[in-house]
């Protein structure tokens, strides 16, 4: 059957009734990646191999022939679970967050009966990690797309609903003060954001997280930061 619609298209005759062979041809290659069976094993390696290579380099110097050859696959395999480069990077932001807010929900879990401070400031270097490891990241993320994509937006929301938790249970126990913890929950993403994107690019993540936390801990009435 292949045979036949290759021989169809093939024809000079045919490719001028369709305008574009090479269109055509893109369109059934692309239709027979698709009925291949998905391997989530793959998928997951072709997620892990492009996070690398946007660690390293901005969105539009990352090619697709670069992450087929870093996941050791060939480039039409990522157009069985990918639709574009955007599509691809779109995931991989997707995944990373959600990841992190499950690995902090984990965290306080944890430390529930702990200190608030001790929660909070491994909140705060677990996103100064995230944010350093992704410093090309936040430029592709203000674009409208990724802006406004329903699973980027819920962690997000998630992700200041957790500060804003540790927070209240923090000024509860009276270990903070704080008059309005559902602002300062967002402005402690939005600061590690805004270090990432706009300051200096040799700041290491420790150096980061803990700037970060002196000037939070000021804030928030904190002792050892009073």
């Amino acid at each position: 059957m292949l045979g036949r619609w290759y021989a169809r298209f093939s024809d000079p005759t045919t490719a001028k009734s369709t305008r574009d062979f090479g269109e055509v041809w893109s369109a059934l290659l692309h239709g027979c990646l698709l009925m291949q069976k998905p391997d989530e094993q793959k998928r997951r390696d072709i997620i892990n191999a492009a996070a690398r290579l946007f660690s390293n380099r901005s969105f539009h110097e990352v090619r697709l022939e670069d992450v087929a050859t870093a996941a050791r696959i060939g480039k039409g395999t990522i157009y069985i679970y990918f639709q574009s480069k955007e599509d691809l990077f779109a995931s991989i932001i997707r995944e990373g967050m959600r990841s992190l807010v499950e690995d902090l929900n984990e965290v306080c879990d944890r430390n529930y009966e702990g200190e608030c401070w001790e929660a909070l400031s491994t909140i705060v270097r677990e996103l100064c990690a995230f944010a350093i490891c992704r410093p090309h990241m936040f430029q592709v993320m203000r674009s409208d797309d990724l802006r406004k994509d329903p699973q980027v937006v819920e962690s997000r929301r998630e992700l200041g609903k957790l500060i804003e938790r540790v927070l209240r249970r923090g000024i509860k126990r009276g270990e903070f003060v704080d008059a309005h913890p559902e602002l300062t929950a967002q402005f402690i993403p939005g600061a590690v954001r805004a270090a990432v994107y706009y300051g200096p690019r040799d700041v290491s993540a420790k150096v980061l997280a803990g700037h970060l936390l002196k000037m939070i801990g000021c804030a928030l009435g904190v002792k050892e930061h009073a």
